[in-house]
């Protein structure tokens, strides 16, 4: 089970998720506030989630903590490249491959912090 104070980091990240997959799902993504908020996750993601301690949570609650957070540095780190890539297209159907597979990879990161929200339950 995650501590108060893990879970609430992770809340916070999965609200900073939610903004981002409402920005992106949008028929025009403000892609200057994409970078922003993506910049807030990650840095709350890497300040506050991966800095915590786990060795007060039961040795199999840490091992997921642990593969989860594997995961979601990876995906933040490939989701930066995407934003990247949406921020040069120029064409429309680059605009459209590049949104959607922002949208793709936010649900992918919101499924991994439910994943560990629910571990809490």
């Amino acid at each position: 089970m995650l501590s108060n104070f893990h879970y609430q980091s992770y809340q916070e990240f999965a609200a900073l998720l939610d903004q981002l997959q409402a920005n992106a799902s949008s028929a025009q993504p403000d892609v200057a506030e994409l970078r922003q908020v993506f910049e807030q996750a990650q840095q709350l993601f890497r300040q506050q989630i991966l800095t915590k301690d786990t060795s007060s949570l039961a040795a199999s609650v840490a091992s997921r903590v642990r593969s989860y957070n594997t995961e979601i540095d990876k995906q933040l780190r490939l989701l930066g490249v995407d934003i990247s890539f949406l921020q040069a297209a120029r064409q429309a159907a680059t605009l459209i491959a590049r949104k959607a597979q922002i949208c793709t990879r936010i649900q992918t990161l919101i499924n991994y912090c439910n994943g560990l929200l629910e571990v809490s339950e």
